[in-house]
């Protein structure tokens, strides 16, 4: 199974992230609510005190984001790209403008991931 960074643990964000752990996989998350990250230890995932610790080695980035500049933010400013396994893969599930996601796909590209 793979190791899996969720990070945005919020009403639609942690249910995926508990299902992900009870399908076997590993789930570093992390989120701003420290209640969503002690719900998600109780379910057998690990909180990380930030992206980029959630992201370390991961295979899987996995972004329940309001926006593509919260986006930007975790992976690029947070450090959570840079963390990644090589190879990676990036989910992003937020609302973002069709040009929005072409340049983040760019620059995910770039870094030798894929989104």
């Amino acid at each position: 199974m793979s190791t899996i960074a969720f990070i945005g643990l919020g009403a639609m964000g942690l249910p995926m992230a508990q299902n992900l752990v009870r399908a076997g996989h590993q789930v570093h998350g992390f989120d701003l609510n420290p209640a969503a990250l002690a719900a998600l230890e109780s379910a057998g995932g690990q909180a990380s005190p930030s992206a980029k610790d959630a992201a370390n080695g991961a295979e899987v980035l996995m972004l329940m984001v309001v926006n593509a500049a919260q986006a930007e933010q975790v992976m690029f400013a947070d450090g959570a790209l840079e963390a990644l396994a090589p190879g990676s893969t990036v989910v992003l599930m937020a609302t973002c403008a069709q040009a929005a996601v072409q340049a983040l796909d760019a620059k995910v590209s770039a870094h030798g991931h894929r989104l």
